[in-house]
């Protein structure tokens, strides 16, 4: 199928307060891609119905670093304001991605012993010794943890993790939070240094902040900023809801970067919240950003225009403006952060 050649009329329109609120979460995955020269737009069919999107692509790989031997003790003061002592590596749960794929470019996914049972970096989860249940209410305790013996649990929801983490510190277990709403430089320095290697954390956090630099340099002298929104077929509890993202998020982050006006946090929205048909036609995007692991739940870059109540009303479907990005680089926050923002700026400023 072909993908037109114009880009869409970028027009800013006021944000009506329409959006119903509720619930949070985020997925994840990760592989390196090519820039793309097509733009944002999509394809629109004779008869008027829209074709599929564009897959957003970067020159460029995702950072890694040599490894190097972990240096401990290491007594380390964690977002949740908590001191702790790590002494042992051994047996390291971590419940998100994002640390995952960090200590994998650290060079020290080896560590990595227990892991939830689903992950959208499989490959790196997949060498841990045990898998967990850690989604739905109640699956992760203090208790169930503490049996599995850890010997260091790193969280990052300063919400669904926090409440467990500090059970499990009162417990004696070295546990702590590194905030996933912080820029990935930040995340990857306080990841190296409780893992004992400070020195890598910051060569590796050099390498993705100079690609942010490199996307920053791009946007000198751009005024546009085309109107984003973010669909996720995931997060609100488990009410299947098409949920958007707001501030406080990676994504939001990946979008600013770029280049873009991100609808969901002009509106207020606070991470991952469901969103009514009224409050995406209210928001009027330009373009629609989906994560590669969720684009069929939306109805595919074909169906997603009819599937999402609401959406065929907004500007993007007019042109079919769909973008849709590698998991890790939109949603991860992490080592692919800066990959995923000269992705999709080459999608939102085509020869900038």
């Amino acid at each position: 199928m072909s993908r037109s050649t114009r880009r869409p009329v970028f027009v800013s329109v006021a944000l009506a307060a329409a959006l119903a609120l509720a619930g949070c979460g985020s997925g994840q995955s990760s592989s390196p891609e090519r820039a793309g020269e097509q733009g944002v737009h999509g394809s629109t069919d004779q008869d008027g119905s829209n074709g599929a999107g564009t897959t957003a692509e970067a020159d460029g790989q995702v950072p890694s670093v040599e490894a190097v031997e972990p240096q401990l003790p290491v007594t380390f003061t964690g977002d949740g304001g908590v001191e702790i002592e790590v002494t042992s590596l051994d047996r390291v749960l971590v419940l998100d991605d994002a640390t995952m794929e960090i200590m994998q470019a650290l060079g020290h996914a080896d560590l990595i012993g227990i892991t939830p049972d689903t992950s959208l970096i499989e490959d790196v989860a997949a060498q841990a010794e045990e898998r967990i249940t850690t989604a739905g209410r109640g699956s992760l305790t203090v208790e169930g943890v503490v049996a599995l013996e850890p010997t260091l649990v790193i969280g990052t929801s300063m919400r669904r993790h926090a409440e467990v983490i500090a059970g499990l510190q009162a417990a004696g277990i070295p546990a702590t939070l590194i905030d996933s709403s912080q820029e990935a430089p930040d995340k990857i320095r306080k990841t190296a240094e409780l893992l004992g290697v400070p020195e890598s954390g910051e060569q590796l956090a050099a390498q993705v902040q100079e690609q942010f630099n490199q996307a920053e340099t791009t946007l000198a002298g751009i005024q546009e900023r085309p109107r984003v929104m973010i669909l996720s077929s995931s997060g609100a509890g488990d009410s299947g809801d098409t949920t958007a993202a707001g501030e406080e998020t990676p994504a939001h982050q990946v979008i600013v970067g770029a280049g873009g006006l991100n609808t969901g946090a002009e509106s207020g929205l606070d991470r991952y919240q469901s969103i009514t048909a009224e409050g995406l036609v209210a928001a009027a995007p330009e373009v629609i950003v989906v994560a590669a692991s969720e684009i069929d739940d939306l109805g595919g870059e074909e169906g997603i225009w009819e599937q999402v109540d609401g959406l065929s009303g907004t500007p993007a479907a007019a042109t079919g403006s769909l973008v849709v990005m590698d998991d890790m680089q939109l949603k991860g926050g992490a080592v692919s952060a800066g990959l995923g923002i000269l992705a999709l700026q080459a999608q939102l400023h085509p020869g900038a």
